[in-house]
């Protein structure tokens, strides 16, 4: 079969992305549950909302969107994963939370500008790259 028959029938067949609307949860192997909980509880305020006996704990922010936390992970080893970006509102939200992230001892590296806006890079207790953006 040539490639443009190939290319017209998988277009026909494909499922319709336009139905995915946004990202429902990531979950993270992290070597240290309890300090990792305590992590995203205070530098992000996110809540824990479940616990497993198998050793996930999912957690979620106030506007519903889900980390799961998994134990299995090795310290200072992130990984495949690059970066996980969280969106703030604006500008003055990001300098909100670089004040909080300070307050509360949380390394970061500062606001600085890239190609989406603004953002923060912090980094969780397995090194895992998080990044708070504003894209105002």
């Amino acid at each position: 079969m040539c490639r443009a028959v190939e290319a017209y029938i998988w277009a026909m067949t494909k499922t319709d992305t336009s139905l995915l609307t946004g990202v429902s949860h990531l979950v993270l192997k992290v070597s240290d549950l309890d300090a990792s909980v305590a992590w995203y509880r205070d530098a992000l305020g996110l809540e824990a909302f479940r616990r497993e006996p198998t050793g996930l704990v999912g957690m979620r922010s106030a506007s519903g969107f889900q980390v799961g936390l998994f134990t299995g992970g090795r310290p200072n080893n992130s990984g495949a994963l690059d970066h996980i970006a969280f969106t703030v509102s604006d500008l003055d939200a990001l300098t909100a939370w670089a004040d909080h992230l300070t307050a509360i001892g949380i390394a970061h590296e500062g606001i600085k500008p890239n190609p989406f806006g603004h953002s923060i890079d912090l980094f969780d207790p397995d090194g895992n790259n998080i990044e708070l953006v504003s894209e105002a």
